[in-house]
């Protein structure tokens, strides 16, 4: 084998190059430091505490001396921000994401989301959590579509973190108390030695042993404390801590001295780290997941502040954010804007580490401006708040509502413009806008737009301004799905908490959640022939939740035999005659308050080459007895129906001449002779769709929504055409949820939803 020499010439250039790469490899050392170069991370969330419960936000209430120090020698945040709700603000901190994107329901995670503990273990921390986790399981049994939620949420031993000890981590009437006697999870089973002891001095105790354990290499904690949150009990430095039986008594007078102990806990944290020679190499993070419970109030000064937690005001949403490292970060107040889903892309910045490669967020990192490195340092300037913690027991109130908002001014969803400045409690809305206002409004209304789970079309035709008291000025119409063949039918199952809804041609029935958008349901709805049939159209459910079917294909009206879990085209055949002859094509189907079935009965759906056995076509009502009333018989195309709210008429839409009728139901001279409610001829002749009156929903007000020409018409009691829910489309139906503050509509080959917000009381 030959040796083969290499005879270098520039001996100097050579070893230059090697220099070069050198200090580009000791470069990137420094920007991607290893395990054991990076700090450790110590992220504490109070629960329910406001700005104004602090010294160093201005609080004269209450005594906080270890926060204000760390406040007074760190960064403290003017313009820090969260959810008005813990669970809301809990996910997005962990997953570092908008809640339009990831959430499912009230005391849920998602268990296939990738947590803030999972990315640091990923980059070699020990990680640890203590407090309350609540992201497991939260609606008690009984609760509309508790069944589909139970226990579906993350679990300890999922969520990334080496060791744990966590209050309120299976069912909500499980989880017992947070404070004296607590229940806590750790490990793999409940602690059995917390007699006599006090929740937040065994979250840290638990804490400050995970430090000592793990002191020579970095960890992370995350710390979502159990205090200040309801109930409001005792603590042990209270006078009547002695007294056991003192312990679990509520009375709001004990705020103060929670909030005075979660301060002595997280100097007994600091305390630890000093000890072990660590403070110096450990951030320390303290935020809160909303604003202080709506029943205290405290002093800022001659200032009373009551608390606003479950409010989109700055009580509710303004929350305390305070950076503590001893010799990194000098002594600072930071006018950043900062939202939950900031904290991981922070926290990467802070170790030197990009987030992993296909890992999304929504944040952005808060860190460079905090270490004075502004040189190409463009942070948004504004934040957004979208919250909708529904659905979950005892949120059934709360409507979603979103917002933009800078240092100055916040633009909701709605279209309220408030100068936050000047209008703290957001009683004043702009409204004549002209200048660096209007600028400003029409860039927040950019980014709302631009950031939400569904885009939007259409707009709101208003003719009268009574419409606003039915639908909210500035609502969207949000499109749910698209791409349909031709829709129909849509009902609403309270205890599924699910939108169901026909695509005729394809002899299908869809479901969409909000937790999983579109799913197929059912197949061969309306048709089980072998030959090509017309599916499903209109849906009901009946009195004991059961679905009812117009299973056109068919000539039926039919009740799925099938559970909502697992449906198969199984049916139980209700009616499918008058008088022994065919029904043509059962069309829309409505159910009373007795659990009378009323049904239409046009020829849409059959089969041409067939022969109809009845001469014309009907609005009939399937009695509990099992016979059948004929209850109309001289309209041309019946199609939709309707009951009034004490249901003593009956609305009918004639889709053939746009006409829309009433009845007479406390007659009982069958078949009836209606009325004409309302005429649809010139908007139908004026329609870019020329779509007939078709589907429609009645709500406890007497309000009609009725699909029709372009949009739903909102009509009210009297016959009066109110306004259009545009679309420009061909609107064949609509229905309300249970508490009638959503309205789905089916359009063409879109699935649309509109929110009506606080208009509706739950029937």
């Amino acid at each position: 084998m030959q040796k083969i020499k290499l005879r270098v010439k520039n001996k100097p250039l050579i070893l230059c190059g090697l220099f070069i790469i050198y200090l580009f490899s000791i470069s990137s050392f420094a920007q991607e430091p290893t395990v054991d170069k990076m700090p450790n991370i110590i992220l504490i969330m109070a629960d329910d505490l406001g700005r104004e419960a602090l010294g160093a936000y201005g609080g004269t209430s209450y005594k906080t001396p270890v926060l204000d120090k760390i406040a007074s020698e760190g960064a403290l945040f003017d313009h820090a921000y969260a959810y008005p709700l813990c669970t809301p603000t809990r996910v997005s901190l962990m997953t570092g994401k908008y809640n339009f994107r990831n959430w499912k329901a009230f005391g849920i995670l998602d268990p296939n989301e990738k947590t803030i503990g999972h990315l640091m273990q990923e980059q070699g921390y020990k990680t640890c959590m203590v407090g309350k986790w609540q992201l497991q399981s939260y609606d008690p049994p009984g609760f509309p579509g508790s069944d589909l939620r139970r226990g579906k949420g993350m679990t300890l031993e999922n969520a990334g973190f080496d060791e744990y000890a966590m209050y309120h981590t299976a069912h909500t009437e499980d989880k017992g108390s947070r404070f004296a006697d607590p229940m806590i999870y750790s490990d793999g089973d409940f602690l059995k030695d917390t007699h006599n002891k006090y929740g937040p001095d065994v979250f840290v105790d638990f804490i400050n042993d995970f430090i000592a354990k793990n002191v020579k290499q970095p960890f992370f904690v995350y710390y979502p404390m159990a205090l200040t949150h309801p109930p409001f009990n005792i603590t042990p430095d209270s006078k009547t801590w002695d007294d056991a039986s003192q312990r679990l008594l509520v009375d709001k007078a004990n705020f103060g001295d929670m909030v005075e102990y979660a301060d002595k806990l997280v100097g007994k944290i600091i305390k630890q780290l000093e000890d072990l020679g660590v403070r110096d190499n450990t951030l320390l993070i303290f935020y809160t997941d909303n604003g202080t419970h709506q029943s205290i109030v405290s002093m800022k000064g001659a200032k009373a502040v009551q608390g606003a937690k479950g409010e989109m005001i700055d009580n509710g949403t303004r929350a305390p954010l305070i950076l503590s490292w001893p010799g990194k970060i000098n002594a600072q107040k930071s006018d950043q804007m900062v939202a939950p889903s900031d904290f991981i892309p922070t926290i990467f910045d802070v170790i030197g580490r990009n987030t992993p490669k296909g890992f999304y967020t929504d944040g952005s990192s808060f860190w460079p401006e905090i270490l004075n490195k502004k040189e190409d340092f463009n942070r948004r300037d504004w934040v957004l708040i979208d919250h909708n913690p529904r659905p979950g027991w005892d949120k059934e109130s709360i409507m979603p509502s979103r917002f933009v908002k800078g240092k100055r001014y916040k633009l909701y969803d709605d279209d309220r413009f408030y100068d936050i400045k000047n209008d703290e409690l957001e009683q004043n809305k702009l409204v004549k806008l002209s200048g660096d206002k209007l600028k400003i409004k029409k860039k927040y209304s950019k980014i709302l737009d631009s950031l939400r789970a569904y885009r939007t079309f259409g707009e709101l035709k208003v003719f009268d301004p009574s419409f606003y008291k039915t639908v909210p000025a500035h609502t969207k119409i949000e499109v749910l799905g698209e791409g349909f063949t031709w829709i129909e039918g849509p009902v609403w199952v309270e205890k599924e908490q699910a939108l169901l809804f026909s695509d005729v041609p394809r002899n299908v029935i869809y479901k969409w959640t909000e937790s999983k958008g579109i799913e197929l349901f059912l197949e061969k709805s309306g048709y089980t022939g072998t030959k090509k049939g017309s599916g499903s159209n209109g849906l009901a459910v009946d009195n004991d939740g059961q679905l009812l079917i117009c299973r056109d294909g068919d000539r039926e009206i039919a009740r799925l035999i099938s559970s909502y879990a697992y449906p198969i085209p199984v049916f139980q055949t209700l009616v499918d005659n008058y008088q022994g002859k065919r029904l043509n094509s059962p069309n829309d189907v409505i159910v009373d308050k007795k659990g009378n079935i009323y049904f239409t009965d046009p020829p849409y759906g059959m089969d041409p080459n067939i022969k109809p056995d009845l001469d014309f076509y009907g609005v009939y009502r399937l009695n509990l007895d099992g016979t059948v009333d004929l209850l109309v018989e001289n309209l041309s195309r019946p199609n939709g129906l309707g009951l009034s709210p004490n249901e003593s008429k009956l609305y009918v839409a004639n889709s053939a001449n746009s006409q829309f009728m009433v009845y007479d139901l406390k007659k009982e001279t069958f078949p009836m002779k209606g009325s004409l409610f309302f005429d649809a001829k010139t908007l139908v002749e004026e329609s870019r769709s020329k779509q007939q009156p078709d589907g429609l929903d009645i709500n406890k007000e007497g309000m009609i929504f009725l699909a029709g020409p372009d949009g739903v018409l909102l009509i009210d009691p009297s016959g009066k055409h109110l306004g259009t829910i545009y679309t420009g489309k061909k609107t064949s139906n609509c229905v309300l949820s249970d508490d009638e503050k959503t309205l789905y509509v089916t359009c063409d080959d879109y699935i649309l939803r509109v929110v009506l917000g606080y208009a509706y009381k739950k029937k």
